[in-house]
């Protein structure tokens, strides 16, 4: 995308619409930004209020340079566009739109002009959906065969007379690996408050992870409601992340000091904050190459809170042999791990997605969150170490599902490459 240079049309107020705390001209630079892009140049008829709004950008774009141009324009055709760069391609935008990422990777990835389109909007987005939708990834040629009125009116004939190619929002892959869902890419004009509205549900809920554990599904609303709130102040991700490392670490003494139900309180209010800072980032478009970290951290804690109950256990006395139902619990891990590894490499989902078995399996399957709760039943029910040996027996047995299900998944791909091959 190097040769690619961003033209964004920002009037004020439309441009600055908050959408989630975040206004959309800044939304679609940290958009830009995370697509590659290192450069950008705004058109606007109040460059002086747009001016002063870029002045004062975030630490989420602020690797990408942004060229504000000089002159107070009416609206926007080739030959401005042309004026301003030499560049080759030119990824015209609207900054007064929501638009999901991946619809602008989609014109980014295309050779040829592209405007974007949406055949089939959702219902609830039908009344927001004007096509053409704005976007528009055009070439040098193009501008030079454009006539000098303004450009989207010119756009607008070449859709008309199939002169230029469309990218599709309702045929695009709405799938996304790491969060086991499907989400609808959408695109359209935030400015009017119940368009806001519903632009503020569609990133909420796009923040949402799916096939989900159990308590999960307990957790998500109240994670929801809680960014609805967060996301609306500075807190970053990152600051979530260390609050919920030092509410993990508390849960850890707690659990290693013998103070069982202090430290399972701990355990799930952790629950809920480890989900926050993902879906912060996600919102507000603060997802950093150093938050995929966070996932590790997760693990550390995790596995500090079973060694932790492990040592007191053994100490206590209540349970000699317990290291070694530690030591199953961490290699039931392990072997989850490897089982994810087979079947992402063949089918390119996660494991716990692949068929409705996985999901349904998911539900129950050994996991931090599932874990907790077994605990606090046992801890309620006078049987701590009981339920600290239940674990450890229900993760040997997920792990063993999970290899059964990546052999079965790996050898089919397997047969069916052979097939295609011969």
């Amino acid at each position: 995308m190097e040769n690619i240079l961003p033209i964004l049309i920002a009037d004020a107020p439309e441009a600055l619409t908050v959408l989630c705390g975040v206004n959309l001209l800044e939304r679609l630079l940290r958009i830009l930004q995370r697509l590659g892009l290192r450069s950008a140049i705004v058109f606007s008829t109040t460059p002086e209020i747009i001016g002063a709004e870029l002045a004062k950008r975030s630490w989420a774009c602020q690797q990408i340079i942004v060229h504000l141009a000089s002159c107070r324009i009416g609206p926007l055709t080739s030959q401005l566009v042309l004026d301003q760069s030499a560049s080759e391609r030119f990824l015209i935008v609207p900054a007064n739109i929501y638009c999901d990422a991946r619809l602008l990777a989609a014109l980014c990835a295309k050779q040829s002009p592209a405007a974007l389109l949406d055949s089939d909007p959702p219902e609830f987005a039908q009344s927001l959906i004007r096509n053409p939708c704005g976007p528009a990834l055009v070439t040098r040629d193009f501008l030079f065969a454009l006539s000098p009125a303004p450009f989207f009116e010119e756009l607008k004939k070449k859709i008309d007379n199939r002169e230029i190619d469309i990218v599709n929002a309702a045929e695009e892959d709405d799938y996304i690996v790491p969060m086991r869902r499907h989400v609808r890419p959408l695109c359209f004009s935030a400015t009017p408050e119940r368009n806001r509205r519903v632009a503020e549900r569609v990133i909420l809920d796009s923040a949402q992870n799916g096939t989900l554990d159990l308590p999960a599904y307990i957790h998500g609303p109240i994670e929801t409601a809680l960014i609805s709130l967060l996301c609306k102040t500075r807190i970053t991700p990152n600051q979530i992340t260390i609050g919920g490392f030092i509410i993990g670490c508390s849960a850890t003494a707690a659990f290693a000091l013998g103070r069982v139900g202090l430290g399972i309180l701990a355990a799930l209010i952790f629950g809920i904050v480890d989900g926050l800072d993902g879906k912060q980032a996600r919102v507000k478009i603060e997802t950093t190459e150093h938050g995929k970290w966070e996932h590790h951290l997760d693990y550390f804690i995790e596995n500090s809170w079973w060694a932790a109950i492990a040592f007191q256990l053994w100490r206590s006395g209540q349970f000699p042999n317990v290291f070694y139902f530690f030591a199953l619990l961490v290699g039931s891990r392990l072997l989850y791990e490897f089982a994810q590894r087979g079947a992402k490499m063949a089918k390119g989902r996660l494991l716990d997605d692949v068929a409705p078995f996985d999901r349904a399996f998911r539900l129950i399957a050994a996991r931090r969150n599932v874990y907790v709760w077994i605990l606090a039943c046992g801890f309620l029910l006078g049987a701590f170490p009981q339920g600290y040996v239940i674990i450890c027996g229900w993760a040997a047995i997920s792990a063993a599902v999970h290899l059964a299900r990546s052999i079965w998944i790996c050898d089919g791909s397997m047969r069916r490459f052979v097939g295609i091959r011969s």
